[in-house]
């Protein structure tokens, strides 16, 4: 690649060079000078019947140079003001070499060809830095075609002929070569006019003084043509003027255009906005050549054959031209067409794609009446593409395709809006109707999906679809339903259906609202996390409930519950954003902080005289996975803390989500030195088999069993197993919500270690928790002193 690079700037670098070479000042001016000095010195006595042409050649030598010098400047159309310069100088080459011919072969005998021929050469040039001129390209229509600029010449010098055969007849004003280049000239003249104003008027640069400039230049270039010398083509003088040299109006009108075209290029240039070419433009061009084509066919039928062969032609070769720009034009409106149609079809399956159905739904809600939207996702479809690749996935999602395409009533639209995810759009039916095809959906799907095919992959999958509707008398009693929110109605009415399994899901305001708030809670939580420079700048503050020894009733440690301080909801409890943390991996920051905050607290407790607590932290599935959690127990141990002094709690749910992991991730915890408890025992997956292994401290029992032994004898005897059991393993027991004085008594007579409650205390703030601390130190203190 660099390489490749490498030669195309070379390319560049020789094209600029080469560019600068032909576009030299001094070269041109050389070449108009060296002509002038050959016609005095070669025949310095044929200078008056070669002044005209003299005079061409001076000034389109003038000309050219300042178009070369000035359109340097312009970076903006250097492309245009390139062109302009490449006619200044084509022309000049023309003046020269007709003012060296006349004098060398004399004036009569060289024939009026060679300024004419350099004319119509500069003319090409012209029209393409004109039509360049605030335009650019388009997928259908190129500025840079000059079909239609060819043709519509042709079209106006076979015009010409049939004039001067109705002037003149059989008597020709001139030699036939001389003639036609003089009506070349003149169409070449009106396309500069009518391409000057048509682009200037199409780019709204009528406010331009160049535009006016260029008009009028070119007007005079048209009218000179016309009237050479003194009553050109109407004349019979002008045979004598071709042959003579004396071509004065026809040669300064030209040039005269030229060098106004050089000064428009040093006039202050006017930002303007280039406009698409647009196939409008090129059509109603073309259409205007081959009309004109074809009036001349059909005028030369009411004249002499004999004399109207070279009108034919012209018109015939214009016509030709007209044909092929609209056989192009033809061919490119057929290709757009394939391609938007492409670009509304997914590729894979031939459905609608999303641009397409975005489109129709956008439609049909601004048309009105009831429209009814399903949104349809595949269940599972993710384990299809893992389990059997995604050709086999590609399979599924055009077979599941066709089947939608075939339960779809006429007039539906079916769409695949990508991946695995499709859409219904239902004009003009009841909210009965769309779920009765909802279920039709699913059911044709459903049988296809007990096949499979050779190779025993499955045919399809389940559906879960959202159905939305829409219709007027409830748009206006709701608020405006847009088709934006049509669509997000029916995608949460299909979440609804994914998550509950339902399969069919009509939209439910009351459950939207509580999913939106939902996401807005989410949006929030995350916007606390990224807005947090630092773990302790996170919006959370830790509670911590105590636990009360059985045996002394003073307290013997805290559990740390953590709660957040919502900036609009105020204080939200774990159970509210903990599955969110969970969800979306940011439990490690949540954990660290809630660790250091604890330990924070713990050593400022100390130190004020409480004694050393043990604090206990939950550990949730994605610590145990962490492997970054390791290095947060090494941290702790080497800030000088007694690791004995905390203790992490993990749920029987929580170890078998990946027991193997979790019990190597148990035993890294309890060898550093922490303890380990084993929390809501009994509501998980409780196995003797796993609880021998596990390098546990401590077992808590949970709230469901203990709320429960004062009324239920079964439950009774399953704590006082637990309670055997556990110290059986050298485990210590701690009961959890235990709410009454009665509860705490049996719990007591069970031989339970350590009990936290409501009956005890509630979870409290850091500072509240010292207070009720110290007070509870108090109270012991009067006990002992009595």
């Amino acid at each position: 690649m660099v390489q490749v690079a490498n030669d195309a700037r070379s390319r560049a670098r020789l094209r600029g060079v080469w560019t600068r070479g032909l576009l030299s000042v001094p070269l041109w001016s050389a070449v108009a000078v060296a002509g002038v000095v050959a016609a005095v010195v070669l025949a310095p006595e044929s200078w008056s019947q070669a002044g005209a042409s003299a005079r061409a050649a001076v000034l389109a030598a003038f000309t050219a140079v300042m178009v070369v010098r000035t359109s340097r400047r312009h970076l903006g159309g250097h492309r245009i003001w390139s062109w302009f310069s490449a006619a200044g100088m084509v022309m000049t080459v023309a003046a020269v070499a007709d003012l060296v011919a006349r004098v060398m072969t004399g004036t009569d005998r060289s024939g009026p060809y060679v300024f004419p021929a350099g004319v119509l050469a500069s003319c090409f040039l012209i029209y393409q830095g004109l039509i360049l001129w605030n335009r650019t390209r388009t997928i259908t229509a190129d500025p840079g075609d000059v079909l239609n600029g060819l043709s519509a010449t042709l079209a106006v010098a076979a015009l010409g002929n049939l004039a001067l055969i109705w002037l003149y007849g059989q008597d020709q004003p001139g030699p036939w070569a001389a003639v036609q280049l003089h009506l070349l000239c003149l169409g070449a003249a009106f396309v500069l006019l009518g391409t000057t104003a048509s682009v200037a008027q199409l780019g709204s640069a009528f406010g331009d003084p160049r535009a006016w400039a260029g008009l009028a230049s070119g007007t005079l270039a048209l009218a000179g043509t016309v009237l050479a010398p003194s009553t050109g083509l109407l004349a019979d003088g002008l045979t004598r003027s071709l042959l003579t040299g004396q071509q004065y109006s026809f040669t300064i009108g030209w040039v005269v255009m030229l060098g106004v075209l050089a000064l428009c290029s040093l006039a202050p240039q006017r930002p303007v906005e280039p406009q698409p070419a647009t196939t409008h433009e090129a059509t109603l061009g073309a259409l205007v050549v081959l009309m004109s084509g074809v009036a001349v066919l059909l005028l030369s039928t009411r004249l002499d054959p004999g004399l109207t062969t070279t009108a034919v032609v012209l018109a015939g070769l214009s016509i030709l031209g007209a044909s092929t720009r609209g056989l192009h034009l033809i061919r490119d409106l057929a290709s757009l067409a394939v391609r938007r149609q492409e670009a509304l079809t997914d590729d894979l399956t031939g459905l609608a794609n999303r641009r397409a159905f975005t489109r129709e739904l956008a439609d049909g809600v601004r048309r009105g009446g009831v429209t009814s939207l399903l949104i349809i996702d595949l269940d599972d479809f993710k384990d299809i593409n893992d389990s059997f690749g995604h050709a086999v996935g590609d399979e599924v999602l055009t077979a599941t395709a066709g089947h939608l395409r075939q339960a779809t009533p006429p007039g539906g639209l079916v769409a695949r809006l990508g991946g695995d995810e499709f859409a219904v759009l239902l004009p003009h039916t009841t909210g009965a109707d769309a779920v009765g095809v909802a279920w039709r959906l699913v059911e044709s799907v459903q049988a296809a999906r007990t096949t499979r095919n050779d190779s025993g992959t499955p045919a399809a999958v389940g559906l879960s679809i959202g159905v939305a509707r829409h219709d007027q008398a409830f748009g206006a009693e709701h608020g405006n339903l847009d088709d934006n929110e049509l669509f997000r109605r029916a995608d949460a009415a299909m979440y609804v259906a994914k998550t509950t399994g339902v399969q069919v899901s009509v939209y439910d305001r009351e459950l939207d609202a509580q999913r939106r708030d939902q996401n807005q809670l989410t949006q929030d939580l995350l916007a606390a996390f990224d807005g947090s420079g630092r773990v302790d700048d996170l919006p959370f503050e830790v509670f911590y409930q105590p636990q009360v020894s059985m045996s002394t009733g003073r307290v013997a440690g805290v559990e740390a519950l953590v709660r957040w301080q919502h900036p609009v909801r105020g204080l939200l409890a774990p159970v509210s954003f903990l599955d969110l943390v969970e969800r979306h991996g940011r439990m490690r920051e949540l954990t660290q902080f809630v660790v250091w905050s604890a330990l924070r607290d713990a050593a400022l407790w100390e130190r004020t005289g409480l004694g050393p607590m043990r604090v206990s932290v939950n550990l949730s599935t994605s610590c145990l996975a962490d492997p970054v959690f390791p290095k947060v127990l090494q941290e702790i141990v080497s800030a000088g803390i007694d690791p004995s002094a905390v203790t992490f709690e993990v749920t029987e749910t929580t170890l078998m989500k990946d027991p193997e992991h979790s019990l190597r991730m148990c035993a890294v915890i309890v060898d550093a030195g922490f303890g380990l408890s084993i929390d809501d025992y009994g509501t998980g997956y409780s196995s003797l088999a796993y609880l021998s292994d596990l390098p546990a401290t401590e077992l808590k029992i949970d709230r469901a069993f203990v709320s429960r032994i004062q009324h239920d004898v079964r439950v009774r005897a399953i704590v006082s197993g637990t309670v055997q059991l556990a110290h059986q393993l050298g485990l210590r027991i701690v009961a959890e919500g235990a709410e009454q004085s009665g509860t705490l008594r049996l719990l007591r007579e069970l031989g339970c270690d350590e009990v936290q409650g409501y009956v005890y205390s509630p979870p409290l703030p850091a500072l509240e928790l010292h207070a009720w601390v110290s007070n509870q130190m108090l109270v012991h203190a009067d006990e002992g002193a009595h």
